[in-house]
């Protein structure tokens, strides 16, 4: 009984879904506030000249165990966001934001981000490391406490800096970014109430490279082009929600040729007083094999700030053996 309960404790890990700038609305840039802070407003503090500072943080200590190795983890991990704003005379919206991540388990323990913004009655236009917001605009929601799907996009990614330019006009929202190798990606989203239920459809296009993810992706791939697009809806009604993905991707891999991937996912949410649950499953398959991932999540609000996460994450493909872990964390953001 005492070993059962050590492995059941050790069923844990820390994999929380990576933090990446992006642009939800066309009046600012920031990151998925869904992860960072929940129950807590950022830290503000008024400067002189009609500036703005907010500070955003996230601690979190985990337990993973590995199904398939049986091996378990201990990590800590801290993320900060820094933001500088102000209005300009001329009604400009300017602000600079800084990204800090420590990852105790990682080679490089310390990454940072960074992203300066103009916005007006125009449009958002921002540069830095940006280029990953135009995906925010167009995904399914990411799942509850320590779930990660995986494999749920597009292989071919573009390089961290770039620029991104969003515009909203009433329930549509237009984004494009671009990085300096000429790769670009652009999306188009529609969100509306519709009754006492709320719909969201959108898509995307992205030409990318292939060989930006794979040292860290379980298909291997090499440095190709790739071209692809993607469908997405969603229906929330009250507590609840459920979405779908569909795409399709065309990549002229430098060595293995040309290949052809089509892949979908659906997912579902549900908020239950202090406890949120998530379920997702992800299918693919075309010249570069059948893929398959699922990810199952929750989080129980204990406190002001303070969560318990779990998680349960699952990977298969044909180019590497299926990969299982269990997480469990205890968070504390503002």
């Amino acid at each position: 009984m005492r070993h059962f309960l050590k492995k059941s404790l050790i069923s844990s890990a820390l994999l929380v879904p990576a933090l990446t700038l992006c642009s939800l609305t066309a009046g600012a840039q920031s990151i998925n506030y869904d992860n960072l802070s929940f129950v807590e407003e950022p830290l503000a503090i008024d400067l002189w000249g009609g500036a703005t500072l907010d500070v955003s943080g996230l601690a979190d200590q985990s337990l993973t165990y590995d199904l398939e190795e049986g091996d378990d983890l201990y990590n800590t991990r801290i993320n900060t966001l820094t933001r500088l704003q102000t209005q300009l005379p001329n009604s400009w919206h300017v602000s600079v934001q800084y990204f800090s991540s420590f990852d105790r388990l990682r080679d490089q323990k310390y990454t940072d981000t960074y992203a300066l913004s103009v916005s007006d009655e125009w449009g958002t236009i921002s540069a830095g490391n940006v280029t990953q917001a135009v995906s925010e605009t167009v995904r399914r929601q990411r799942g509850v406490g320590n779930a990660d799907i995986k494999l749920d996009d597009f292989l071919g990614s573009l390089d961290d800096e770039g620029i991104f330019y969003s515009i909203r006009n009433n329930a549509y929202l237009l984004a494009l970014s671009a990085d300096q190798e000429g790769r670009a990606e652009a999306a188009l989203s529609f969100a509306r109430p519709i009754g006492q239920s709320l719909y969201r459809l959108g898509g995307r296009v992205r030409k990318g490279d292939s060989g930006q993810n794979f040292l860290n992706h379980p298909i291997p791939m090499t440095e190709g082009d790739s071209y692809g697009a993607t469908m997405v809806g969603s229906y929330a009604y009250s507590n609840w929600l459920v979405d779908m993905q569909a795409g399709y991707e065309s990549i002229d891999d430098r060595l293995q040729g040309e290949s052809d991937r089509v892949f979908g996912s659906v997912g579902s949410q549900i908020k239950l007083h202090s406890l949120s649950l998530s379920a997702a499953g992800h299918l693919g398959d075309g010249d570069l094999g059948l893929e398959k991932s699922g990810a199952l999540g929750a989080r129980y609000d204990l406190a002001r700030g303070i969560s318990l996460n779990g998680g349960y994450n699952y990977t298969d493909t044909e180019h590497s053996d299926s990969a299982q872990n269990v997480l469990v964390s205890v968070r504390y953001d503002f």
